[in-house]
């Protein structure tokens, strides 16, 4: 059986709706907005509807077809490179994207209407098609990583690219009063043909790039704690066990200590649980800026945070320990970020270490930590004490940090 243009353009129109309502679906189930998701399902509906037109010729007017239908697929395919451009958080460069539609739809309808050209008007189009669609093809290419999703998105455009180039070679040497665009030709059907596959490969590849979202934002929550942004105590526990068999592998030292909020539970009675929360964001925000990019950092319970130092001696990490208490300590009441009426926040340290060779496991190092920490708090909290119970040495450990950073 013999499938013509006609048939083929209503499969693209039906495929445009369907992947708009699947696209704006899963939208709707998200708790946290995704971007460039409705900029994709619009960028379908025109193209649908672009389709729809063309199934029409012959039977409408010729400006319908030529005119309103290659400009809703023009604005289309722009819209396209917009919603990509705004899933991976990149400008959306506006300015040339309206220029470059309005350049092409200039173009289409002086073929249209001053110099009336069938051929010259579709290889405008094709031309422009195939521009946008390598467009978009390259902002999925250098915008992250590559994945499954990614590529398969990419060779839906690329493909898009691909038959439009092909369509534009055949347009171009089509002999002199040849018909440009007979929908019951098999040329053309080939072309219709090869853009259905190619919409799907690319709408297809779309919704996967939205479940990877997806997975990475489950991810995340699974790996931080939803209040202070610091990791949470499984995934602290799991990256830290890889850190110290690596140490052990490589006979460095790896260093932890535990931070304790003084008398946090006062914070809660007396001004109350919002309070209370406050000040443990204030806290893991110092602890985030003071620590190394290969630290870790993560909230171990209740008022209690616990930082792993990979590669980090005992004196190194009791002076980057130190270097957090007094950072607390100094920020006055009031600050940004503390509630009125709390006062002065102070923390309480516990610092221990691992030495090359040890054969600890994570539990031990902490409660190491643990014991420092209990020795801190019974001498008056609001300071520093290592394994061995000696006081963090202030002004060499300030000294220590400046020459690791």
């Amino acid at each position: 059986m013999t499938i013509d243009g006609r048939s083929l353009l209503a499969v693209v129109a039906a495929l445009c709706v369907v992947f708009s309502i699947v696209v704006l679906a899963l939208e709707r189930r998200l708790r946290q907005p995704m971007p460039g998701l409705r900029l994709w399902a619009i960028s379908n509906l025109l193209l649908g509807a672009a389709a729809a037109m063309h199934m029409l010729q012959g039977h409408v007017a010729l400006w319908v077809p030529a005119l309103v239908g290659n400009w809703a697929m023009l604005v289309g395919r722009s819209t396209s490179v917009a919603a990509l451009r705004q899933f991976d958080r990149r400008p959306v460069p506006r300015a040339w994207l309206a220029a470059a539609c309005g350049a092409l739809m200039l173009a289409i309808a002086a073929t249209v209407f001053v110099w009336p050209d069938p051929k010259a008007r579709a290889i405008v189009m094709v031309g422009g098609m195939a521009a946008l669609a390598v467009w978009a093809t390259y902002t999925l290419a250098i915008s992250a990583p590559p994945s499954v999703s990614r590529a398969l998105t990419m060779v839906g455009l690329g493909g898009w690219a691909i038959a439009n180039l092909w369509r534009l070679w055949t347009t171009a040497h089509l002999p002199p009063g040849a018909p440009v665009l007979d929908l019951h030709d098999t040329t053309v059907a080939a072309y219709m043909g090869a853009l259905v596959v190619m919409d799907v490969f690319c709408n297809i590849g779309f919704v996967l790039l939205i479940t990877d979202r997806m997975y990475e934002w489950v991810l995340q929550l699974a790996r931080t704690d939803h209040l202070t942004g610091a990791l949470s105590r499984g995934a602290l526990y799991t990256q830290a066990a890889r850190d110290l068999q690596l140490a052990r592998r490589q006979r460095t030292h790896t260093a932890a200590f535990i931070v304790d909020i003084d008398r946090f539970k006062t914070i809660n009675d007396n001004h109350g649980h919002a309070a209370g929360d406050a000040v443990l964001v204030h806290v893991a925000r110092h602890g985030q800026a003071v620590l190394r990019c290969t630290d870790l950092f993560g909230r171990y319970g209740g008022d209690e945070f616990v930082a792993i130092l990979p590669e980090t001696d005992l004196l190194t990490a009791a002076a980057i320990a130190e270097r957090l208490r007094v950072a607390v300590a100094e920020c006055p009441p009031g600050a940004p970020g503390l509630p009125a009426g709390v006062g002065s926040v102070t923390i309480s340290v516990g610092v221990a270490a691992v030495t090359p060779g040890c054969h600890g496991g994570v539990e031990e190092l902490i409660a190491q930590a643990d014991q420092a920490l209990y020795t801190a708090k019974h001498a008056g909290r609001n300071r520093t004490r290592v394994a061995d119970e000696a006081p963090a040495p202030v002004k060499i450990s300030l000294q220590v940090i400046q020459s690791r950073h």
